[in-house]
C-alpha cells in the first residue's frame, strides 16, 4: 500500500531449530546507544519488545549494544550469573 510507514524490522539474530535467523518481527523502538562509527549520535539499530533491553525512560539497547555495555561493566566478574 503506498504511503503507508511501516517500522522497519527487528535485526535481532535468533536461533530458530538451531540455525540463525534475524527476528523480522515490527520493531517498536530504536537503539540509544552511541554510535561507535561517529556517522550517528546513536545506534539506531531497529528493536522489536522482545529483544530491546530497556536501561531508563524510554531508552533502549539492541541485543549487540547491550552485550557490548555489560562486558565493558569492569565489576561484571565479580558475580556469576544463574541464569
Amino acid at each position: 500500500m503506498r504511503g503507508t510507514n511501516l517500522p522497519d524490522p527487528c535485526g535481532a539474530r535468533v536461533l530458530v531449530a538451531g540455525q540463525e535467523q534475524i527476528c523480522m518481527v515490527a520493531s517498536d523502538y530504536l537503539c540509544d546507544a552511541p554510535d561507535s562509527t561517529g556517522q550517528r549520535k546513536t545506534c539506531d539499530a531497529a528493536v522489536c519488545e522482545a529483544h530491546a533491553h530497556e536501561i531508563g525512560r524510554n531508552r533502549h539497547l539492541c541485543p549487540a549494544c547491550h552485550l557490548k555495555r555489560r562486558d565493558a561493566d569492569q565489576q561484571r566478574g565479580l558475580f556469576t550469573s544463574l541464569v
